[in-house]
């Protein structure tokens, strides 16, 4: 694939792109490259989206609630134990 590359002061850019405000007055860089294009094949997404509630047969709602923070608290944890093997060392 073919793409340019350049840097330039965003003023140059400020009348044909909406720029925030961080970009500003500021030296940019700037690539430019075809747009490629989205995969005409519709089965993967289809077979994608199937494969999404495929086992909401055996989930239980009333974990649901249970569930919430989990993850973050699996983290917490093998961090301390982590911390904790280091500091016996």
């Amino acid at each position: 694939m073919e793409a340019v590359r350049t840097t330039m002061n965003s003023v140059r850019l400020m009348p044909i792109i909406d720029l925030p405000d961080a970009l500003r007055n500021r030296e940019v860089e700037v690539i430019v490259m075809p747009k490629t294009e989205k995969p005409k094949n519709r089965s993967l997404m289809s077979e994608r989206e199937s494969m999404m509630g495929c086992l909401s047969e055996y989930a239980d709602p009333a974990l649901r609630e249970l569930e919430k923070g989990v993850w973050e608290q699996a983290a917490v944890e093998k961090y301390l134990a982590k911390k904790n093997n280091n500091d016996n060392s």
